[in-house]
């Protein structure tokens, strides 16, 4: 295999990739790994991803670099499924210079991407349209796809629109508020702050009919009692904390700026002080709503829009001026300021639901857990149920164990998770670009 990186041709800059390619290391690749119920067929799952890739051409692109800037660039080479239980390094040789990949072995499908390429949202289209089309010719037949992107329609240029390319309309009467001086969040002495090899996984299953009850009952969302409740468990396994206990919740903002269908990166956070607060004094039900409302004052469309113009602005000129890459990745990377508070929170949400989807036993999101002393979750809901994921690179048994009681005082049903643990692979996105050095 020739490490000799051929000539891509480029498109458009790739401006929300800005966080990601302008690091002075490569970041680890993020894999969604899903269990089947059968074994996989290799050959028909080529098929399928080359089916994908027929309506979605763009998930095939790479990267290429110019003066210093990083452009989306055609990859013509072919995108190919491998037989392997590894996950690999996307981007570089070993993938053709691709930023997803799909591997397969037993009834296990990884599904594979890096995060300057797009996010969770543009790695589920790759995700579904592949597992749909994989479905449908392994039944014969042509299932609902129920939103899923398929070769039955065409694809718009709208799902290939950069978020950052352009300033937004805001409301005239608008006015960011005004920034305040928060306290410094509890950070748990529990984790490992610089996480390196294997890294662990801790889970929960709760009943998706069970846990909404639960969350009606007491008039708030998934979002916010999930993480009440780990607050609580972190509250019970430290009753000292001398800080306020707050969730970072990542959420998609497409809808706010009016781009729901790109595959490109669109996140903001939502950051939620669940105890700590004056609001400890609520009852459990009234504090849960007063949390809700918190969330939802975060969702003003014109706030997210003012943050986009503002990091929007500032990746155009940044990639506009660029002229050397290794100057690039000298200055300060922009999230290296954003503290990502005492855990980290990432719902999912769910998987289209299809004909085909009780054939699907388990999805898990592995990715290398949030940095510092910030625990890491990742939430999914699939066939029934939530799936509840802690992830760390050290033995974190004492809060899972806290979070286990819990969800027994609340009366909520689950199922404990026997731990595992998986490796990572970091991505190899800049290999035979003349930037490996950086590494």
């Amino acid at each position: 295999m020739s490490n000799q990186r051929p000539d891509f041709r480029k498109k458009e800059l790739a401006l929300s990739a800005t966080p990601y390619v302008y690091l002075p290391i490569d970041i680890t690749v993020y894999t969604v790994e899903v269990t089947h119920r059968e074994e996989i067929d290799g050959d028909l799952l080529q098929h399928a991803m080359d089916r994908t890739l027929q309506r979605m051409p763009y998930l095939a692109d790479t990267f290429t670099e110019e003066h210093g800037a990083i452009y989306y660039a055609e990859n013509p080479l072919p995108m190919t499924v491998a037989h392997t239980d590894k996950i690999r390094r996307v981007g570089g040789a070993e993938t053709n210079y691709h930023l997803l990949d799909l591997t397969w072995d037993g009834n296990k499908t990884w599904f594979s991407m890096f995060h300057g390429f797009c996010d969770g949202q543009g790695l589920n289209a790759f995700l579904e349209s592949v597992l749909y089309h994989y479905y449908c010719m392994k039944d014969g037949t042509e299932y609902d796809p129920n939103g899923i992107r398929t070769d039955k329609d065409r694809m718009t240029d709208a799902e290939i629109f950069e978020p950052c390319s352009k300033p937004y309309e805001v409301s005239p009467d608008f006015k960011m508020p005004e920034r305040k001086e928060q306290p410094t969040p509890y950070h748990l002495p529990d984790i490992i702050t610089n996480p390196s090899g294997d890294v662990l996984e801790y889970g929960f299953r709760l009943p998706s009919d069970a846990f909404m009850a639960f969350v009606k009952e007491n008039g708030t969302s998934p979002s916010v009692m999930f993480s009440m409740l780990v607050g609580e468990a972190i509250m019970r396994l430290h009753p000292d904390a001398d800080a306020p206990i707050v969730a970072n919740i990542p959420v998609s903002v497409r809808r706010m700026l009016g781009c729901e269908e790109t595959f490109k990166n669109c996140s903001s956070r939502l950051v939620l002080p669940v105890l700590g607060t004056p609001m400890d004094a609520l009852p459990f039900a009234q504090r849960a709503a007063q949390l809700r409302s918190i969330l939802k004052m975060q969702m003003n469309p014109d706030l997210y829009r003012t943050t986009y113009n503002y990091i929007g602005g500032m990746y155009r000129k940044r990639m506009g001026e660029a002229t050397d890459y290794q100057e690039e990745i000298k200055k300060i990377p922009g999230f290296a300021r954003v503290c990502h508070d005492t855990f980290y929170t990432d719902y999912i949400g769910s998987l289209r639901k299809t004909a085909y989807s009780e054939r699907i036993t388990d999805v898990r999101f592995l990715c290398q857990p949030a940095m510092g002393n910030t625990l890491h979750l990742n939430i999914i809901e699939h066939n029934g149920q939530f799936r509840i994921t802690c992830l760390a690179c050290n033995d974190i048994t004492p809060i899972t164990d806290a979070l286990e009681q819990v969800l027994n005082d609340h009366g909520v049903p689950f199922e404990r998770i026997p731990e595992q643990r998986f490796a990572m692979q970091r991505t190899n996105w800049r290999d035979g670009m003349g930037l490996n050095e950086v590494r």
